[in-house]
């Protein structure tokens, strides 16, 4: 027993020395990111920012403007918005670069020069007399522009503003607007949270499987120090109290001063840490054993009946449009598949959004699709399986809520079914897309990473400020009980480094 006590003491001891200054990073970056993340664009700002579209000068159709490009197959998304004056249609491929290619001429977008980059930006910031300076063109991601997702917009013209709060703009190449705007306060706040919490670097982060192996690798290793800590309280504890110290005092563990302080907090926060860490390791997803909530574009295409083609859309974008405009001014018109049949998808600056049937039967806005399709559509997505039961949701549940991160419509329909992995899909009756699916394995994640990491139960998230405070006050235990690991550590260190000077005084 001695020996396992002895051993767990110094792998606890060893690794402690190295981790326990993560630990208190990882705790002191997470308050700040109970409030702020990576500066980053939301939908909502984006389409604020739009101008209506301009359906006189659309002169050419989707299939027009597409042969313009070099894409091959069918594209994976196509957009209609404005850049600048002239109306623009933007091609995703399933693998490359966003292509635009302006609609009132047929000419693709080469590029953006600085001085269009500026007026971009301007024109986004609202604020026509705004000075701007051009700062550089970047050909790969940045610090703010590091996620994967962002290469498709490459390359960017960074732009700064004399605003007198630091704000810089990202304008893509690729679409020929504005797609970051990040100021002072933002990168502060990212720089104290997000960024040495989930070691977004940009050295580390732009390299996705090395960035994921190092996180593994580290979150892995903080497991094995947690547990050994837990080991060490328990063996080390002696109900009967059979340490003694001067006094005569009799004590449950054999510590004082810094190391009593530390084995009483992890006591109390040794579970949460442990919990904290195991479930921080989810947020990279080991072995991608969940495939977590987005849908796939296999799952898109199987819901939408058919791949997108721009061919299939009868009524011309213009006349769309002009169909939409009695129910909302669209900024964006999206070209959208839904059981086999072309749809508008229009979204104006308030983040509304309508359907409109593109094959020319009618001119008619659709504010909800039927119920029996959406089910039908589901259903081809999990093969066809037997359908368990379907509810429009006016309210989030337990797994599709809202929260910093996501911020998701309302209502939904939640379709549950009895395939191999017991699919739930939540469909958006006003989109016809997927906003989320969660087989088995992604509801386990749901709650090994949302549940543990960010206490997302639902008799906490769904009663503000008791989540705020029981949060803050779990992770500042977290913070102190590291913060004491870290002064052991550095008090070991140097007890060590002395007795070596000393054993060798040459």
């Amino acid at each position: 027993m001695k020996k396992l006590v002895g051993q767990v003491i110094l792998w606890h001891r060893y690794l402690g020395i190295i981790f326990c200054l993560f630990f208190a990073t990882w705790f002191a970056s997470g308050i700040v990111m109970l409030y702020a993340r990576m500066p980053e664009l939301t939908e909502q700002d984006r389409l604020a920012h739009l101008r209506p579209i301009d359906p006189a000068t659309l002169n050419l159709s989707a299939v027009q403007s597409f042969q313009r490009t070099d894409l091959g197959g069918t594209p994976q998304r196509v957009t209609i918005s404005m850049v600048g004056q002239r109306p623009a249609y933007h091609f995703l491929p399933a693998v490359g670069r966003w292509v635009t290619v302006f609609a009132d001429d047929g000419s693709l977008l080469q590029g953006v020069d600085r001085e269009s980059s500026v007026r971009i930006a301007r024109e986004f910031s609202h604020s026509p007399n705004e000075k701007m300076q051009w700062m550089e063109e970047l050909k790969d991601v940045d610090q703010w522009t590091v996620y994967p997702a962002s290469r498709r917009y490459l390359p960017f013209q960074r732009i700064a503003a004399e605003d007198g709060k630091g704000t810089g703009y990202y304008v893509s190449e690729a679409t020929g607007s504005v797609f970051l705007r990040t100021t002072a306060r933002s990168r502060l706040l990212a720089w104290c949270g997000a960024i040495p919490h989930w070691w977004y670097i940009r050295a580390l982060r732009a390299n996705t499987p090395l960035w994921r192996a190092v996180m593994i690798l580290v979150s892995a290793w903080g497991i094995v120090m947690c547990t050994a800590g837990i080991l060490t309280g328990i063996l080390r504890f002696s109900p009967s109290r059979r340490y003694r110290f001067p006094g005569p005092k009799y004590s449950f563990i054999p510590y004082t001063g810094w190391k009593r302080w530390h084995n009483v907090l992890g006591a109390v926060f040794g579970i949460f840490v442990f919990t904290w860490i195991f479930s921080g390791l989810f947020t990279v997803n080991p072995g991608y054993w969940s495939p977590g909530p987005d849908p796939t574009p296999e799952e898109a295409r199987a819901f939408a009946g058919a791949s997108l083609d721009p061919a299939a859309f009868s009524l011309t974008p213009a006349q769309g449009i002009t169909s939409l405009a009695k129910c909302i001014q669209p900024v964006e018109l999206e070209l959208i598949t839904f059981q086999r049949k072309p749809y508008y998808l229009g979204r104006d600056r308030q983040s509304q959004v309508q359907l409109l049937s593109a094959s020319g039967s009618s001119d008619t806005c659709i504010s909800g699709l039927p119920t029996n399709e959406l089910v039908e559509a589901a259903r081809r997505v999990v093969g066809g399986s037997p359908v368990i039961d379907s509810t429009l949701l006016n309210q989030f549940d337990t797994y599709y809520y809202t929260d910093l991160t996501f911020r998701r419509p309302l209502p939904v329909l939640r379709v549950r079914f009895s395939d191999v992995h017991h699919t739930w899909l939540y469909v958006n009756p006003r989109t016809a897309l997927i906003q989320a699916s969660y087989p088995d394995r992604t509801r386990i994640q749901r709650w090994l990473y949302e549940g543990l990491h960010d206490l997302d139960f639902p008799f906490l998230y769904r009663h503000r400020p008791a989540w705020d405070a029981t949060v803050i006050s779990l992770v500042a235990g977290g913070l102190v009980l590291s913060i004491t690991g870290v002064i052991l550590g550095t008090r070991y260190l140097q007890r060590t480094v002395r007795k070596r000077i000393r054993a060798h005084p040459a």
